[in-house]
């Protein structure tokens, strides 16, 4: 028989074992109510998590965003063409530079033209249909280019800005029909040079009238004994052949001799070349055997020669050691002061394809501070700059003594189509009209009949000026 095998577990119990005393069976847990969401109560809700998520949807598209820079559009840039004469780009760059810095989508290019046929390349241009924006022009030339010019719009330069900038004689030239047809960087005049040596050695004061003048110059010059040839020479006047800037100088004596040049009459105009003309002639203090009178001077071979500022930079040049001054040209006593200018001045073409930026540059350009950002780059590049067009620049350029006789004398200065050196074609307005003078002065000077040879300029004078509309014509005589 096979015993089983004994469990290690002890039995299990029979019964369940009683409770322990006092025990009580937990009372069942109710399950927790329901809760009811009403429909306004949850809207809210949705709303403002929406908005929550928005937020944080656009915070991070904007801390993700490349810069603005790559993301916008180039400013449109618009480049003006700037014909210029007479100053180089280094002399203009400080005001190009000043307008660019305040209108940084107009830019400037400044072309600088050489003056040998620089009337007939304008002429060519104006009359295109892709001309320059800017371009410059001598004030003996507006009446051949008037209607090829576009005045100053409303916006910018107005009548009133340039009576109140410049100088009478430059309003009275641009400003016409109150319109402004340019604005001028320079005004040009004449000067009396005397040499400070053979001033002092022949104690001379300088000349206030004519008769001074003509006074001191007989006192200055030097003849060879012999021959009876001038040496050295008083002052160069009375020629047309070698005085520089002759035009200037008879125009002046006629202004002063109150000459109405649009309408001569005979007898002052005799008077005033008469006066000219005695220089070479009886007074023998000039002659015309001379080189002309600017190299003259320079070399000790005159004492006294009338020129425009830009004159003291060459006769510099020339001779270094040189010791000379300048001095206001000589009045007439007893009569109002009348002084010389010449102006060139910048304008803008009718066609111009920038028109309204271009006359927004010239607004700058006839203000004070353009002035004189031009006036003290023009003496850092050559010494000697141009008399200023600006009077607000005037106390600032009469620091300098070789300027301030054209300074001081260009509130009383007028002009006239008769402007030398302006490289006016053969056909041009000013170079007709100094044609028909330099006959009458050279007349005059070889003992011709005056009357006739004045008489022939007068008429020469009206046919001209009323080519272009600046005068009537002068009743033709009977054949």
């Amino acid at each position: 028989m096979i015993n089983e095998p004994t469990s290690p577990l002890p039995p299990l119990p029979s019964e369940t074992p009683p409770p322990p005393p006092n025990y009580q069976p937990p009372e069942p847990v109710a399950a927790p109510p329901k809760i009811k969401l009403s429909t306004t109560k949850i809207i809210p809700i949705i709303a403002g998590v929406l908005i929550l998520g928005l937020i944080i949807f656009f915070a991070i598209k904007l801390l993700n965003k490349k810069p603005a820079t790559s993301q916008t559009t180039p400013v449109k840039t618009t480049t003006i063409t700037y014909w210029g004469l007479w100053e180089p780009l280094s002399v203009m760059q400080p005001v190009i530079t000043a307008f660019e810095k305040d209108n940084p989508t107009i830019k400037i290019n400044y072309i600088s033209q050489s003056h040998k046929d620089y009337q007939q390349r304008l002429s060519n241009a104006l009359t295109s249909q892709d001309p320059p924006d800017i371009v410059r022009l001598h004030t003996s030339w507006l009446p051949m280019y008037i209607t090829d010019l576009l005045p100053a719009p409303a916006n910018t330069v107005s009548t009133t800005q340039i009576e109140t900038n410049f100088y009478p004689t430059i309003t009275s030239t641009l400003s016409l029909n109150n319109q402004v047809y340019g604005v001028p960087i320079a005004a040009e005049g004449l000067a009396l040079f005397i040499n400070s040596t053979m001033y002092q050695q022949a104690s001379l004061q300088v000349p206030e009238t004519w008769e001074d003048l003509r006074s001191n110059a007989k006192k200055l010059i030097i003849k060879n004994p012999e021959t009876g040839k001038i040496v050295r020479a008083g002052v160069a006047l009375g020629t047309t052949n070698n005085v520089a800037h002759w035009p200037d100088i008879v125009s002046l004596m006629l202004l002063q001799n109150g000459v109405n040049l649009f309408d001569p009459q005979p007898q002052s105009v005799i008077d005033a070349l008469t006066f000219y003309t005695l220089f070479a002639t009886s007074d023998q203090v000039w002659d015309s055997t001379f080189p002309d009178s600017i190299s003259a001077f320079a070399n000790g071979k005159v004492a006294m020669v009338f020129a425009p500022s830009w004159r003291a930079v060459e006769i510099q040049t020339i001779n270094p050691t040189l010791s000379w001054y300048t001095a206001p040209v000589p009045q007439l006593p007893d009569t109002p002061s009348v002084s010389w200018a010449s102006i060139w001045f910048e304008a803008v073409p009718k066609n111009a394809p920038h028109y309204q930026e271009a006359w927004q540059f010239l607004n700058f350009l006839s203000s004070a501070k353009a002035q004189q950002l031009l006036f003290e780059s023009a003496a850092k590049d050559r010494g000697v700059p141009q008399p200023p067009a600006s009077k607000a620049v005037a106390s600032l350029a009469q620091q300098n003594p070789i300027l301030e006789p054209y300074i001081t004398s260009l509130p009383t200065a007028r002009t006239f189509y008769t402007t030398s050196l302006t490289h006016d074609q053969s056909t041009g307005l000013s170079s007709r009209l100094i044609k028909y003078l330099e006959d009458a002065v050279n007349s005059i000077s070889t003992g011709q009949q005056q009357e006739v040879a004045v008489n022939t300029m007068i008429l020469g004078f009206n046919q001209v000026l009323s080519q272009f509309g600046l005068v009537t014509p002068a009743p033709q005589p009977a054949q």
